[in-house]
């Protein structure tokens, strides 16, 4: 790592592009241009999902240069498709070795903005560093940049999210299955442990499992607040200590009824464990940074789905940085959904002052029919509860777009000009 060690370059704020020709261009992005965000009403992207690759690409703009790599004087600029000869040069230029998988990484980087320098690879390296560097934990290493969070830990934590996609809502439907058993095993195996801890256990146990089965509930009613997701890692925290402190103790008694209840522990365990990295993942996600992934995140079980399903939510923040608030003003909220007959749904509502635009964007066409046809005859009732809470509905359109059915563009923004250009880089390299 100490060959690309070096001072200089930084994050791509959003302004002007960080082409790969050593220099940054001094045009200001147009609005076409826009970085795709859960957010960012003031510069409203004019398109919501990235270019499909059987959509023209953009031509970009390349100076002649000189056999040095320094422009020519008074050359003419040529107008020309990026390259992966161009990447690879600009990496020579930052005097890092232009291989297969620098190329990769470099074109990721300046799909999601990031400037290509030293520094920047440096960075996004280190934290590399004992994972299996695959894209997404590369994806994860670059949100963590662009939130200014310098931490391999939490890379192996945001890529495991990214790579599984953990849905809560099954992962809690287990976690109450695994209570169930762990009661049972208590039971029989009550001889172990003596019987005030073995019911005061059964009363935490009751009382935990009662938490996570109405998370949902508490937060889908009407006037409460999402739940905490703070206070839920500490809570799945506690009962892991709790229960590895029952299996050490009820180990020492031997025999199938220790066994028994020490292997319906450990699976409890796992169970905790999967929860624990969701939840630390989305509070990882909701930290804040530069203004195109300054979000809160958060996966709630959907109660009005059978068996529950998992319901998604992105708010955009005001501003960049720590403790940047939610304006209800001025935000843009993503909310995707597994249906119950519609499949994948995804609804974005960009508000402005007291003024909200609404895109429904479904995976497949004949859901995008049914869902047209059902928001146009609810509309009416929906534009009446928005207008009890003082906000008013100036349009709405529905969409069909696979691609933009999921979160995970609106978590992991992109440059929508260059990502056909950018995917045929990746394919050369």
């Amino acid at each position: 790592m100490s060959e690309f060690s070096a001072e200089g370059g930084g994050v791509h704020p959003g302004k002007p592009i960080i082409w790969p020709t050593g220099k940054s261009s001094s045009t200001p992005v147009s609005s076409s241009q826009q970085t795709q965000t859960p957010g960012s009403v003031k510069n409203v992207p004019t398109q919501t999902a990235p270019t499909r690759t059987s959509e023209a690409a953009p031509a970009q703009t390349a100076s002649a240069t000189t056999g040095t790599g320094a422009p020519a004087k008074g050359a003419p600029t040529v107008a020309r498709p990026l390259t992966v000869e161009d990447i690879r040069s600009h990496l020579l230029q930052q005097q890092i070795e232009p291989t297969d998988f620098n190329t990769k990484l470099a074109s990721l980087m300046l799909r999601n903005g990031v400037e290509i320098s030293r520094t920047n690879f440096v960075k996004v390296l280190t934290m590399l560093q004992g994972t299996d560097k695959s894209q997404p934990m590369q994806e994860a290493a670059l949100m963590l940049l662009m939130k200014g969070i310098d931490s391999p830990q939490a890379v192996k934590v945001l890529g495991q999210y990214f790579a599984e996609n953990p849905a809560l809502a099954s992962q809690f439907a287990a976690l109450k299955e695994g209570m169930g058993n762990l009661s049972s095993a208590l039971g029989a195996g009550k001889t172990l442990l003596n019987s005030t801890l073995v019911a005061q256990l059964a009363s935490i146990i009751s009382q935990f499992d009662e938490t996570f089965q109405t998370i949902s509930e508490k937060s889908l009613s009407g006037g409460k607040k999402i739940f905490n997701q703070a206070n839920t890692i500490n809570d799945v925290r506690a009962l892991k200590a709790l229960l590895q402190g029952i299996q050490q103790k009820s180990a020492s008694a031997g025999g199938a009824e220790a066994k028994a209840l020490a292997q319906t522990i450990s699976e409890l365990g796992g169970k905790l464990d999967g929860i624990l990295q969701n939840l630390v993942a989305q509070a990882i996600l909701s930290q804040g940074g530069r203004q195109e992934v300054n979000y809160h995140y958060q996966q709630i079980p959907n109660v009005m789905t059978t068996p529950e399903k998992n319901f998604e939510i992105v708010i955009q923040k005001e501003g960049e940085g720590k403790g940047s608030p939610v304006d209800p003003r001025n935000t843009q909220v993503v909310m995707a959904m597994d249906t119950q007959n519609m499949g994948k749904m995804v609804i974005t509502m960009i508000v402005k002052d007291n003024k909200v635009y609404i895109i429904f964007i479904f995976n497949e066409k004949e859901y995008g029919e049914e869902g047209r046809s059902m928001i146009a005859k609810e509309y009416g009732m929906f534009q009446d509860k928005l207008a009890n809470k003082n906000y008013q509905i100036t349009g709405y359109q529905v969409k069909v777009d696979p691609a933009m059915c999921n979160v995970k563009p609106y978590l992991i923004p992109m440059l929508p000009q260059l990502e056909s250009i950018l995917k045929r880089i990746d394919l050369e390299a």
